[in-house]
């Protein structure tokens, strides 16, 4: 154990220090809670064999350190209970989480207990955690993280509407469950003679990296497909609705966007597709706007032929507006504004330009930094820059 403990130390306090970490931190890494979880077979041990020992009072200590850790879900239970109840066809799973928790709590109960007290705290743990389903509740909510129930619905399906840093909250909530969970299992395991020990520690370490890897794939796909995310969601919400060429528009767009995709920086422009009179969409021609520059765009048609026109950044920077001004004025605009953007996203190279006839009313919104995006009018096109 001596020998374990010095090659883990650093690892142990860092997993310790992870567990206080803020949500978007915790929900995002992948095996660096290992070491609290294989230590707790050498909390037991440790505890009976030499209880006055260095080792046992380090390992009691950062074990006392997680637990305050966990105290927070104590606290905020309902949210994980919540999603369990709406996953699953069975009422009675809805204490399931508070099992855990107890089972816990009882079992640091004993870690923390004085010497002369150790026996009677142990054996209270014990009857505690068979009374409460032992190993049932955990083997539920790792079931309905997998799909594995019922429903045959991942937990983790239902969060799909929500934005990401809800998601980051839950899985974190989520996984100092587990983690009280499999310590109060382990340590069970740990103290009741008869039992695998080895096999069991194995079973739940394997079971933790499929959560945290099921949760860091669910936490990815915000990034990696945030273009397709994103035009689903708006593509729900504004196809059945009518829209109108006004700032509560757009800022109730824009809204909905930072709300869920708070990382992201974006613009929202919206205009009539078709002009009522006729001979202003002769004016204005067939290719009254394009955009050019990048794939961080998209386009979504409202049931009155409004028409939304969306881009992003995820990492804006600052524009240097004097040189695109120079480059604007440099050439000559034509009327079809898709060979405007097509000229000037050539000479801007990794900005995204969308350029609009003068003589369509857009009304914009959007959360980029002032020096990171750019709107002019020139030569009768209006000019929306940023970079992309």
């Amino acid at each position: 154990m001596a020998e374990w403990l010095m090659q883990n130390k650093d690892k142990i306090e860092k997993a310790v220090e992870l567990m206080g970490q803020a949500s978007a931190i915790l929900a995002d890494t992948v095996g660096q809670l290992h070491p609290i979880l294989e230590a707790v077979f050498l909390v037991s041990n440790a505890i009976f064999s030499n209880p006055e020992g260095e080792d046992a009072r380090y390992l009691t200590n950062q074990f006392s350190m997680v637990n305050q850790k966990l105290k927070d879900i104590q606290a905020e239970n309902n949210q994980i209970a919540v999603e369990l109840e709406k996953i699953s066809m069975n009422k009675q799973n809805f204490d399931r989480e508070a099992k855990i928790l107890s089972q816990h709590e009882k079992y640091q109960d004993f870690v923390n207990a004085k010497p002369e007290s150790k026996e009677k705290k142990m054996e209270k743990f014990l009857s505690h955690y068979e009374n409460t389903d032992a190993d049932l509740n955990l083997d539920a909510l790792y079931n309905d993280l997998t799909g594995d129930n019922i429903s045959g619905k991942p937990m983790l399906v239902s969060t799909e509407q929500w934005s990401r840093k809800a998601v980051e909250k839950f899985c974190a909530k989520l996984k100092k469950l587990f983690v009280a969970g499999i310590i109060a299992v382990i340590g069970y395991a740990s103290l009741k003679k008869g039992f695998m020990v080895d096999e069991i520690v194995k079973k739940w370490l394997e079971r933790w990296d499929d959560v945290e890897n099921r949760m860091k794939a669910v936490l990815d796909d915000y990034i990696v497909n945030l273009h397709k995310r994103a035009k689903k969601d708006m593509d729900d919400q504004l196809k059945e609705k009518p829209g109108s060429v006004d700032l509560e528009f757009t800022k109730s767009i824009l809204k909905t966007l930072e709300e869920k995709y708070d990382w992201v920086s974006w613009s929202v422009r919206v205009f009539n597709d078709k002009e009522r009179l006729f001979c202003f969409n002769c004016l204005v021609g067939k290719k009254y706007h394009g955009s050019e520059g990048g794939a961080n765009y998209f386009e979504v048609m409202t049931k009155n032929n409004i028409k939304v026109m969306i881009s992003f950044s995820v990492q804006p920077k600052p524009i240097n507006e004097v040189q695109i001004q120079q480059e604007i004025e440099g050439q000559k605009l034509k009327r079809n504004m898709m060979d405007v953007a097509q000229v000037l996203s050539r000479s801007l190279p990794n900005y995204q330009v969308h350029a609009v006839s003068y003589y369509k009313e857009v009304v914009e919104s959007n959360n980029f930094q002032k020096d990171c995006f750019y709107y002019g009018i020139h030569q009768k096109v209006r000019l929306y820059i940023h970079a992309d």
